[in-house]
């Protein structure tokens, strides 16, 4: 408008306010789209992902230039973003990003995008960013219980563990470890000796479980959902837990290594 009035009525002064304005506007876009180069972006998924329940992803933003900072920098993750307001030549930062899929199995994270309105909030500037990633999503867990969805049919005997404690049959007799409670440590036979001294003893576990899918009611989804529930509080309380999914067998066991392999099996059935 003020470019048209400048040449209706040939006033110099309009002439020069036009340039001005256009010359702040080109040396706005330089700076704002300098801002955006030499930077890299890293988003790192936790190690378990439930499908519909929010997720906190590690964000983090470096800065590869060597004299330049990076102003008012966001980064996008889908619909979501984390905002880093000032970022120093040769820095990095990492942000806390919450994140939802709605869908189980391996799914690919969202477009990654870098914006700034930096320097004036004239425009936004943004570039996305070909990160290519994706996460293992496990089913969503729903509230389930061995009465319910699985019956006396599932237990498989017990098994027999070694711990430390004063009573039971005996096994041997152990130097502590840092692992063992300190209610374990035998105090008469530690002051016999050096160290602090434990026994362990035989004892039976709980019956060890296996679970079949096909003994769940509901839809595919609710009844893998029922069954990585019940993986999950089993495998915490530290009983041994199996899987029957079709003609697959997974023996019962424990720990934390088994209890990841059940719920990718979980989460990648009839997927593969």
């Amino acid at each position: 408008m003020l470019g048209f009035a400048a040449v209706n009525t040939g006033n110099n002064l309009l002439y020069l306010l036009v340039s001005a304005l256009l010359g702040f506007m080109a040396v706005s876009g330089l700076l704002g789209q300098r801002n955006l180069q030499q930077l890299s972006v890293y988003v790192s998924p936790p190690r378990e992902v439930f499908s519909g329940n929010s997720a906190a992803y590690d964000v983090e933003l470096r800065n590869h230039r060597r004299w330049l900072p990076a102003f008012l920098m966001r980064v996008e993750v889908g619909a979501e973003g984390v905002l880093f307001p000032l970022l120093t030549a040769q820095e990095s930062s990492r942000q806390a990003l919450l994140l939802t899929f709605s869908e189980r199995g391996f799914q690919s994270l969202p477009t990654v995008r870098l914006t700034s309105c930096f320097p004036i909030n004239f425009f936004i500037r943004s570039k996305n960013l070909a990160i290519k990633q994706q996460v293992l999503v496990f089913p969503r867990p729903q509230i389930a219980t061995l009465a319910s969805g699985a019956g006396d049919h599932h237990r498989v005997g017990h098994d027999e563990l070694t711990q430390p404690g004063i009573d039971g049959e005996l096994r041997s007799i152990d130097n502590y470890r840092e692992t063992d409670p300190l209610k374990s440590i035998h105090w008469k036979l530690s002051a016999r000796h050096d160290e602090f001294k434990v026994k362990r003893q035989n004892r039976f576990a709980a019956p060890s479980i296996l679970l079949d899918l096909q003994n769940f009611d509901g839809p595919l989804e609710d009844r893998l959902g029922k069954c990585t529930f019940l993986v999950d509080q089993l495998a915490r309380q530290q009983q041994a837990v199996g899987l029957r999914l079709d003609r697959r067998l997974i023996s019962p066991g424990q720990g934390a290594a088994h209890r990841y392999k059940l719920l990718t099996e979980l989460a990648l059935y009839g997927q593969r």
